[in-house]
């Protein structure tokens, strides 16, 4: 992103720990909604609503919702509002997805679909996704980087005293091996005080 964030409408998406749909809006509408945040407007119409009806119909088929497409999600389960909330994120296409523990409320198996789901999405439009989880299989079945955060100093009598840091960096397409090597591409990135090793 050449050290600057993207300022386009849609340019990022975000899926909370706790689902955030709109509460006055059928299942169906909250999909279409993510695709009218894109216009100047906020909203769709004729045609294009139409079509965006035809995609949401789509998405929720493949996020395992279609057969609830009108209702509301107060009458959903929270691992069926959190699919929504994902779907609702996913289907404006945004080139950067933010995603804060998205499958801890999900049972194993919508698990599993969604990070089908998610893993197809991703190598369709390329787009670049953070995620944030306490489930480190999950990460590295995800992920292509893990960064493990950890305390590396605690004090009994002040827990919030240290705060955490980057203790472990996994390169998750490499066998999970440390991704020291990247100092070899970057040799920019090393602290001062230690040698930058020279490229064999």
């Amino acid at each position: 992103m050449a050290g600057t964030w993207p300022s386009s409408q849609g340019a990022r998406g975000v899926v909370f720990q706790r689902y955030s749909v709109f509460p006055h809006l059928t299942v169906r509408e909250n999909i279409v909604a993510a695709e009218g945040f894109n216009t100047r407007s906020g909203w769709l119409f004729g045609a294009a609503k139409r079509a965006a009806r035809d995609r949401a119909d789509a998405m929720l088929v493949r996020i395992g919702l279609n057969h609830v497409a009108g209702q509301y999600p107060a009458s959903l389960s929270g691992g069926m509002q959190q699919r929504l909330a994902i779907g609702q994120a996913l289907t404006a296409r945004p080139r950067v997805l933010l995603l804060d523990e998205p499958f801890g409320a999900l049972d194993p198996g919508t698990r599993g679909q969604l990070h089908d789901f998610l893993t197809e999405l991703r190598a369709e439009t390329q787009m670049t996704v953070f995620m944030v989880s306490h489930d480190l299989e999950e990460a590295f079945k995800l992920g292509d980087r893990v960064l493990v955060f950890d305390k590396p100093r605690w004090d009994p009598q002040d827990p919030g005293l240290y705060g955490a840091t980057v203790t472990y960096d996994f390169d998750a397409r490499d066998g999970g091996m440390p991704h020291q090597h990247i100092l070899d591409r970057y040799p920019s990135l090393a602290p001062a005080s230690e040698p930058v090793p020279e490229p064999a």
